[in-house]
């Protein structure tokens, strides 16, 4: 079979491949802080922190606030607060992160 030199193309992902790589990703921040997810025993280096994102998009005392609730130890009062500030930032990294490498880059790993 002769050559033709496109073999090491890759595809664009597609609309779709991209909604779910964007969903992965910001889900994997939510719950880990970090991305790509941390592994056992093993070094990974992010390539995104969320706290880094929060102390550069939120005013600090933000973060002092939420530290000092997670410290109560009376914490189902803050269910609505936290479920209501996850929210928010998820919008936030979803904006942030549409048109991302690490997306794209993601999506593209899914697709092969």
């Amino acid at each position: 079979m002769e050559a033709h030199g496109d073999e090491d193309m890759v595809a664009e992902p597609t609309d779709q491949q991209m909604a779910q790589a964007l969903e992965e990703v910001v889900e994997t921040i939510l719950d880990c802080a970090m991305w790509p997810k941390p592994q056992k025993g093993k070094f990974v280096r992010s390539q995104f922190d969320l706290y880094d994102f929060l102390l550069e998009h939120r005013d600090p005392s933000y973060i002092l606030e939420m530290y000092v609730a997670s410290l109560s130890s009376h914490t189902e009062a803050f269910a609505d607060r936290i479920e209501r500030d996850r929210k928010w930032v998820e919008a936030m990294l979803i904006e942030h992160l549409s048109d991302s490498d690490i997306v794209y880059n993601h999506a593209v790993e899914n697709a092969e």
